[in-house]
């Protein structure tokens, strides 16, 4: 199966980007992976200044967090998508509501799938001696990413573990209900992307 990797830069956009506060306030700063944060928990976002028109689907905040839209979340839920989903109010810079409902993707579940010794990155042999023996050096520095699909195990959305590569990556067969749906998304097959 073919795997995408869910860009946060737009053709003619650029990045959509902002600034994630959380009411209760958080202890420390946000962490989308290990943070256990309350089912009270909400969001408020707001956006850069330089985004005008807020009509994307997905995006990527300074503070790390993953914003989706409302019809994502739903298609993620439908797939058994391991998340948790944090209310997000997301507003421009002028303080005037963005229309429709975000969420935070919290903690998406992270994989183990790169199939490190046939993809290009930097630090290579150091990387593969760490798999031996641990601890795991985190891969950085990719030319191409190669995914063992068969430790994919039917995943539709997830992060790679122990890479810096904080991108989501979608199943050929969820992001092909994405598009169906008309969810604006900009995708990158997996051994195309040059992060």
């Amino acid at each position: 199966m073919t795997y995408y990797v869910l860009e946060f830069q737009y053709p003619r956009k650029g990045f959509i980007s902002g600034g994630v506060t959380f009411t209760p306030e958080l202890d420390t700063y946000y962490d989308p992976l290990q943070m256990e944060i309350s089912s009270e928990t909400t969001a408020e976002v707001i956006l850069d200044s330089s985004v005008r028109k807020m009509d994307v689907d997905l995006f990527y905040t300074g503070t790390r967090a993953l914003i989706v839209s409302d019809a994502l979340k739903l298609l993620l839920e439908e797939s058994n998508v391991k998340a948790q989903f944090i209310p997000a109010q997301v507003h421009y810079y002028n303080n005037v509501p963005v229309a429709g409902m975000y969420w935070v993707a919290h903690r998406l579940q992270q994989l183990d799938v790169v199939d490190y010794e046939h993809s290009t990155y930097a630090g290579k042999a150091l990387v593969l001696r760490s798999i031996e023996t641990p601890p795991r050096r985190i891969a950085k520095g990719f030319q191409q990413i190669v995914l063992d699909e068969f430790r994919i195990e039917g995943q539709e959305f997830f992060t790679l573990e122990y890479t810096y590569i904080s991108n989501p990556i979608i199943s050929e067969t969820l992001y092909q209900e994405c598009k169906k749906q008309q969810l604006k998304l900009h995708a990158t097959p997996v051994g195309d992307f040059k992060p």
